[in-house]
């Protein structure tokens, strides 16, 4: 949108502009006339009020104002009390923040499906599978907490397809053990072998080349938000409160 002048042919892209024109419009016959300072200008081209003026001890610095400048270069706090606020502050932020899924992470190849990010040739497959076998699938988002060497992490399954909370896994570590051990839901492990039959079924339909089918790096996911029914209470109404649910029944 452009703001014209009600005097002259000068436009502007914001309301701004065109109030500190119009009143001084040369064209407005009502224009106010603007006093200059009758130093405006006068000083160009004399020298800097500080020119010639190194080293003299009126402008020195002082030792307590080059010790702040010193640590305030060094990113610390200016006192310990403060560095140790300053780190835990730290430390606190990146427990919060640190672990769990990082899209485009580990070392499978990747890439969007039709709204859905893979993080390996073998989640394309199985979300290909899904698709095409008519399965609700998405990406879950929802983090869980479990400790392994002494720490606290954050672990967040693969999928949810139709209310179940899916993993596609070539391998176990010790550190899967764990997670899975600790996770409060009950989680279905897609390994190898459980995955042959799908990298079948898409090898055949596509060919090996089938990470081909990946969309582009700017496409964007479609994954819904994991969030209860509030105001309704249900436990249904959220695929991952279900599976906890289930698990706490089975356990039973």
């Amino acid at each position: 949108m452009r703001y014209s002048c009600i005097y002259c042919p000068r436009d502007f892209s914001n309301p701004g502009g065109l109030a500190t024109h119009q009143p001084y419009c040369k064209l407005n016959p009502t224009r106010i006339q603007k006093i200059n300072s009758p130093l405006a200008h006068a000083k160009k081209g004399t020298p800097a009020w500080n020119k010639g003026q190194r080293g003299d001890p009126r402008y020195a610095k002082s030792e307590e104002t080059k010790a702040k400048l010193r640590i305030s270069s060094t990113g610390k706090a200016r006192t310990p009390e403060l560095e140790l606020e300053r780190r835990r502050k730290i430390t606190e932020k990146a427990k919060l923040n640190n672990g769990g899924y990082r899209q485009g992470s580990g070392r499978g190849k990747k890439g969007w499906y039709k709204g859905i990010f893979c993080d390996s040739s073998w989640e394309l497959a199985y979300v290909i599978w899904c698709l095409e076998h008519n399965k609700q699938i998405e990406r879950n988002t929802q983090k869980f907490e479990y400790f392994y060497d002494n720490k606290r992490r954050n672990y967040i399954p693969d999928f949810i397809v139709d209310g179940k909370i899916i993993e596609v896994k070539g391998y176990k570590t010790e550190q899967w053990i764990q997670k899975v051990s600790q996770c409060p839901i009950e989680i279905e492990v897609m390994y190898k072998e459980e995955l042959t039959p799908i990298l079948e079924y898409v090898i055949i339909t596509y060919g090996r080349n089938f990470i081909s089918l990946y969309g582009s790096v700017t496409e964007r996911p479609k994954v819904a938000a994991l969030k209860a029914d509030d105001s309704k209470g249900s436990v249904g109404s959220n695929p991952t409160a279900s599976a906890i649910a289930n698990k706490e029944q089975y356990v039973k």
